[in-house]
């Protein structure tokens, strides 16, 4: 399981999420902490939370094509925010945290990757938010003394093995390039060429995007690393992925059975 992290219906590297599923059969998610409220709308009149509406049918429709599940948390889009600490001041710090925390704790997944690195080099107060939340409910989802309610709730602690963020504005920093643009011959085009009819599925954004073939990559940063392997190893290197080892990702009613 691979679980993507941003801010906003279209942050989200459709292009990964496509490699993952559709190519490799990953289980994959993004997580968008909104749902695109505070957003332009080049299609009709709705704003707001009627924009919200619409940007969550894009965003859903986008996962009908790349293959991933779509979740969201309580965060409101409140329109362009200049810092993260003005950010937070509309968001509730802990209450956004437990429900990425709970995403992660639920969906269980290997590797987290983050779109945004949780610094001003992200821009928008939205994104480094996102970027600084990934990287403590990483942590924190981990922990068995941070939101016990939760373990009350059904789900356990939950120890990703690595996390990643995505390095499109320093690429020479990054540690691994994934393909993105090979020829899938069960899809009838590269996983690329999917993601940007993906893409295009974001109207009220005005992203239709043409779909060049050829070799495309989406170049991630090693941040947090739980195994043994290196930074410049494959994705699941170091992770079971074996038939048990993927048993003790189930919910734990169902773990011993599967083993």
């Amino acid at each position: 399981r691979v679980l993507l992290i941003a801010a906003h219906p279209d942050d989200e590297d459709t292009a990964l999420l496509a490699e993952l599923d559709r190519s490799r059969g990953v289980r994959t998610a993004y997580l968008s902490l909104t749902r695109g409220e505070g957003g332009q709308n080049v299609i009709g009149p709705e704003l707001g939370e009627g924009l919200g509406l619409i940007r969550t049918g894009e965003l859903l429709a986008a996962r009908r094509l790349d293959g991933a599940e779509q979740y969201f948390t309580r965060a409101y889009d409140f329109g362009y925010s200049k810092t993260a600490e003005e950010t937070f001041e509309h968001w509730p710090r802990q209450r956004l945290l437990r429900d990425v925390v709970w995403r992660i704790r639920s969906f269980r997944p290997h590797v987290v990757v983050s779109i945004f690195s949780g610094t001003p080099n992200d821009g928008h107060g939205h994104h480094q938010v996102a970027g600084i939340l990934a990287r403590s409910a990483f942590r924190a989802a981990a922990d068995s003394t941070r939101f016990t309610d939760q373990l009350e709730r059904g789900v356990d602690t939950w120890a990703a093995d690595k996390l990643y963020r995505r390095a499109w504005r320093d690429p020479d920093r990054a540690t691994l390039r994934v393909p993105t643009g090979e020829y899938d011959p069960l899809l009838g085009r590269s996983p690329f060429q999917l993601a940007m009819e993906g893409r295009s599925q974001h109207r009220s954004q005005g992203f239709g995007t043409v779909q060049p073939p050829g070799p495309r990559f989406t170049r991630l940063l090693l941040v947090e690393n739980r195994t043994e392997a290196g930074p410049g190893e494959p994705l699941f290197a170091g992770v079971d992925t074996s038939l048990a080892g993927l048993a003790e990702a189930l919910p734990r009613g169902d773990r011993a059975e599967m083993r």
